[in-house]
């Protein structure tokens, strides 16, 4: 899937899972190079743009 706008700040992104379609928004409402920095430390795997594809810490490779 992709990143998409956050609900509440169109400039902050929602990171989506291309697998199992789970979101990731970090803490707070983040530009994607900050989410990405962060998702990939909660165990987030994918390619480092926007447009993905994304897998989620709990989805296999």
């Amino acid at each position: 899937m992709t990143a998409i706008p956050h609900q509440h700040d169109p400039a902050a992104l929602l990171l989506i899972c291309d697998s199992c379609g789970s979101a990731y928004e970090g803490d707070t409402c983040l530009p994607w190079i900050t989410l990405w920095a962060v998702a990939i430390g909660a165990g987030w795997r994918g390619r480092d743009r926007a447009i993905g594809p994304h897998r989620c810490a709990r989805c296999p490779a």
